[in-house]
């Protein structure tokens, strides 16, 4: 399964969101993780993982114990339309 992850902050400190990403860092579900705005996240992750218990233990052990974390709102992938993995830059020139 494929789930997007929006992660709120409880403070935009710098000590504080250098702690979460190092701690995203390290989890082998998180393939992608960004700094966003325009949200009412801080940080949209994309996480890989095999069933709904495996998010669930994700979610409720790792996740929400990171400190700092105040929300997180998750969205899971019905199907891909687009999924690429190479980067056409052909369009750049």
């Amino acid at each position: 399964l494929t789930v997007f992850v929006m992660i709120g902050l409880n403070s935009h400190a710098q000590e504080k969101m250098s702690h979460f990403e190092k701690s995203v860092e390290v989890l082998p579900e998180v393939i992608e993780c960004h700094m966003i705005t325009g949200q009412q996240a801080d940080y949209m992750l994309k996480v890989i993982i095999q069933d709904m218990d495996h998010y669930q233990t994700l979610l409720m052990n790792t996740l929400t114990s990171i400190e700092g974390v105040n929300s997180v709102q998750s969205s899971f992938a019905l199907k891909s339309i687009i999924d690429k993995t190479a980067l056409p830059l052909n369009h750049l020139d």
